[in-house]
């Protein structure tokens, strides 16, 4: 990416001190947005909708997500990484997104292809012969694994390739997409050391199981078309996905929360979408980055939700930086992994 821009409210230092020792850990250069509060915006700026109903934290989010935009489409920038200043992510980042480059590369085609497929095909006959499959077989036949892709040498220019609009990379939860046994609609990657075991992938230590974990493998990671994901935690845009995020939201209408506009649009569920302007919003399961609660981790947009537990973890992050700061600082030896396999309880890495 171009740039990785950071949403801290100015008055959350502690969020911007900690973020900014867990870049400098993996390498990543980072620019500040400032979070908004809702006093500051007047009146006269909300786009037509029902503003009113939506929550003051959710009303500055908003302003401060679609700033972020706009400085991207200021700058002319390419792409961009969109990050909110709880993030967490893997010591092995970069190996995570060197192979997820491969994917999103490769899966706007396949999605175009499955798409085109399945308008053309029977559906009464296909929908007999999906019944007669059980939901892993469904999900097999639905993925294509990463191994079997043609790989080529990663670009330096646009490494992620650019036939998206936005890469959803850090979420609370995404559901899958319908499954497509006859056209895979989905990339898997098999056996990723970096993907904590099922009875661990749920957003909140209270929430209820991905549907990842019940019908995969052990430590299987899936790059798939957005479907119902929550939560603007890290998202990618391309220059014209920016300007039509802009529009969408700062212009034409906002009646709730970004989040839930967001994967709204991701799934062709605004004003006047249809088939042909449904944007290609690519995500992955489990996520890159996730939310990291500590002993002050409450929201200043929501608040503590349903699930909640007063604990210090981060979801889904195996060699979570977040956790290891402290033995960072120190200059300790080994990093403490969160989500640890049965046979390796006890080891540091």
């Amino acid at each position: 990416f171009e740039k990785i821009l950071v949403i801290n409210a100015p008055w959350r230092t502690d969020r911007k001190d900690a973020f900014s020792i867990a870049a400098s850990y993996s390498g990543l250069s980072v620019e500040w947005i400032d979070g908004v509060a809702v006093d500051d915006i007047v009146e006269k700026a909300y786009p037509p909708g029902d503003h009113r109903s939506v929550p003051d934290g959710n009303k500055g989010s908003w302003r401060a997500h679609m700033n972020a935009l706009r400085a991207i489409i200021h700058q002319n920038l390419t792409t961009a990484l969109i990050m909110e200043d709880d993030a967490d992510w893997d010591f092995r980042l970069r190996s995570q997104l060197e192979s997820f480059s491969h994917a999103s590369r490769a899966l706007p085609s396949i999605l175009a292809e499955a798409d085109r497929q399945s308008t053309s095909s029977q559906p009464a006959t296909q929908s007999s012969e999906d019944k007669s499959l059980s939901q892993f077989e469904l999900a097999k036949r639905s993925s294509i694994p990463m191994f079997s892709l043609q790989h080529h040498t990663i670009p330096k220019a646009n490494p992620y390739g650019l036939d998206w609009d936005i890469m959803w990379l850090g979420h609370c939860g995404a559901e899958l997409p319908p499954a497509s046994p006859t056209h895979p609609n989905r990339i898997s990657i098999p056996s990723d050391p970096t993907v904590p075991l099922p009875k661990y992938l749920k957003p909140m230590p209270r929430g209820r199981l991905d549907t990842l974990s019940r019908v995969y493998p052990p430590h299987t990671r899936l790059i798939h078309r957005a479907n119902s994901t929550l939560c603007t935690l890290a998202y990618a845009v391309t220059q014209s996905g920016a300007r039509r995020l802009l529009y969408e939201f700062g212009i034409r209408e906002f009646n709730k929360g970004y989040d839930f506009a967001l994967s709204d649009y991701c799934n062709g569920l605004t004003r006047g979408a249809t088939r042909d302007t449904m944007p290609m919003c690519l995500t992955v399961q489990p996520p890159l980055f996730a939310h990291h609660f500590n002993e002050r981790a409450k929201s200043d947009i929501t608040g503590k939700t349903a699930g909640w537990i007063d604990v210090v973890e981060t979801r889904y992050v195996r060699w979570s930086v977040r956790m290891n700061l402290e033995r960072l600082v120190r200059g300790e030896e080994g990093l403490v992994e969160q989500w640890v396999d049965e046979e390796d309880v006890g080891r540091e890495t």
